[in-house]
């Protein structure tokens, strides 16, 4: 009886680690008819987030490899600082076949802001495409593996009716997720009406999945956002004194053929533009350098603090989770012990009881028996006596 109460209070503590797995399947991927579990479908969802990420990533880079236009620099920037998070968000929602959802609907904005851009390059426009098609792909055969009532074709239709309704910008800012059409899609698409979406809480898993995925992507948004800010404030500014250089280096070398006749006057006009340049040497590795603290001081450490005090955040949840946890088992145990000590009491006090009425008993009969053996021979003594006198 003990052993099944110690049980019935540690299993709720081996089941925490994912407290959405309690039920196999969320409200609304019941109302979508599918037979994959909650839990299988969260794995396989999860598992997006850092493949797309490292897509939009390569794609990203590529695009802003070799490119010298500033805007065209900005933009792609931009995809990489805002897009990358925003596909992470989505993918981290609670339930895992929203989170889906979502991503999918965030790819078919992507497709539509694309498509309405008249001034994407061929080459950055192919590049998108195949960017967008694997994720689709990818989605795609997440979809048709989790039951076999799904119709993607129809699905996407949808999709994409609600995306170009509700088209993205290159920031992000003010992007609309598909929350607000879950229940349209799901009836639409030949399943039930869905009469709410539930609440799916963040599991602990996800957390830590979460904190891993951060501290990956951080630094490269930090990285990204330093280019932009260098792009921003140091080349632009930089670019008039440079000027200025490379107008002095072509002063001197056409004043050089013409002073070869006269060595003195081409030492001290030498010595002259040399300190010159010099001068304006020196005060473009000053600006340059007063840049680099700038960045390096102002932007860089903000970003750190940001991170750092984003990781002590969620590490706080962490820890103070696992302490709750703690807690709950050492209250189990000690209870369990305080029980174990009284039925350990009570055993002992009953087999001390039994051993004494035992040995009162004992005791009893070895009386009894004295007493009787005195009367016998009390009784041959005097029989004894009796037959002496007569």
């Amino acid at each position: 009886m003990k052993l099944s109460r110690l049980v019935v209070v540690l299993l709720p503590l081996a089941l925490t680690a994912c407290v959405t797995t309690s039920k196999r399947q969320t409200k609304l991927m019941e109302s979508a008819d599918l037979t994959i579990s909650a839990a299988a479908l969260r794995v396989q969802v999860r598992s997006l987030a850092d493949r797309f990420s490292g897509l939009m990533e390569v794609a990203g880079e590529a695009a802003l490899k070799g490119e010298t236009d500033p805007e065209l620099r900005r933009n792609r920037l931009l995809w990489l600082i805002n897009g990358i998070p925003a596909m992470q968000q989505a993918l981290f929602q609670p339930d895992p076949l929203a989170a889906l959802l979502d991503a999918w609907f965030l790819v078919a904005q992507l497709r539509v802001y694309f498509d309405e851009a008249q001034d994407t390059p061929p080459e950055i426009r192919a590049l998108a495409d195949s960017l967008l098609d694997e994720m689709e792909a990818d989605i795609r055969n997440i979809l048709e593996n989790a039951g076999p009532d799904t119709n993607y074709e129809r699905g996407r239709s949808l999709v994409y009716e609600k995306a170009a309704e509700n088209p993205v910008d290159r920031s992000f800012a003010a992007r609309r997720g598909s929350a607000v059409y879950l229940a349209e899609f799901t009836a639409r698409a030949g399943g039930s009406a869905l009469q709410s979406i539930g609440s799916v809480t963040e599991s602990l898993d996800d957390l830590v999945a979460r904190i891993d995925l951060n501290a990956e992507w951080i630094p490269k948004l930090a990285r990204w956002q330093a280019m932009m800010l260098a792009d921003d404030y140091g080349l632009e500014t930089l670019q008039p004194t440079l000027e200025q250089v490379a107008a002095i280096t072509g002063t001197i070398d056409s004043l050089l053929p013409a002073l070869e006749s006269a060595p003195d006057l081409i030492a001290r006009e030498r010595q002259a533009v040399l300190e010159t340049v010099d001068a304006y040497l020196e005060e473009t590795l000053a600006f340059v350098e007063n840049q680099r603290s700038i960045l390096m001081q102002e932007d860089v450490r903000t970003e750190r603090e940001a991170v750092l005090t984003a990781l002590a955040e969620e590490r706080a949840i962490v820890l103070a989770a696992l302490a709750d946890e703690r807690r709950v088992v050492l209250e189990a145990l000690h209870e369990e012990r305080l029980d174990t000590f009284d039925d350990l009491e009570s055993l002992v006090d009953g087999a001390v009881s039994r051993q004494l009425d035992r040995l009162f008993l004992k005791a009893f009969v070895l009386i009894v028996v004295f007493l009787a053996g005195l009367a016998i021979i009390a009784f041959l003594f005097a029989r004894s006596l009796r037959n002496r006198g007569g």
